[in-house]
């Protein structure tokens, strides 16, 4: 089939040939995965503790095997801005933001299944608690029992 364009004939099939790069490139590229990890990236893969507008005094010195161990993740945002992680990656924070938009909680430790466990105010906010918490869980206490059947 020709069509005419300025007076000059353009075969269509010839336009679809020169168009097949454009179009795989363009499906490629929206395609690829981003790089940032939102929240449901996380789900069966870590736990979290997201905290907003929260003092981190001592933050690195809690941040220790104990979380490797639990496979907690600690995100503490101020003023709407990451100020403190122990992962290594790249985040959406806007998606972590909407926490913080939806409800008037400071503090998250949200499961591996990637539902919201606890929640609270700035002055319930305690790690401590937290891993007790975390350490009383069927699914932390499934892996603390296979973790002892494979030191025996």
């Amino acid at each position: 089939m020709i069509i005419k364009k300025r007076g000059e004939p353009i075969e269509i099939e010839r336009v679809k040939k020169d168009m097949k790069p454009i179009f795989i490139l363009i499906f490629i590229l929206i395609s690829m995965p981003s790089s940032k990890k939102e929240l449901s990236d996380f789900k069966w893969e870590n736990r979290l503790i997201v905290t907003f507008d929260i003092p981190l005094e001592g933050l690195d010195s809690i941040v220790t095997s104990e979380f490797k161990d639990r496979k907690l993740l600690f995100f503490a945002f101020e003023s709407e801005n990451l100020k403190y992680s122990n992962f290594e990656g790249e985040i959406d924070q806007i998606d972590f933001l909407k926490l913080s938009k939806n409800y008037p909680e400071f503090y998250f430790l949200i499961g591996l299944d990637g539902g919201v466990k606890s929640y609270g105010v700035k002055e319930d906010f305690s790690i401590s608690k937290l891993i007790k918490q975390i350490d009383s869980m069927p699914m932390r206490q499934s892996e603390i029992r296979k973790k002892d059947n494979r030191n025996y």
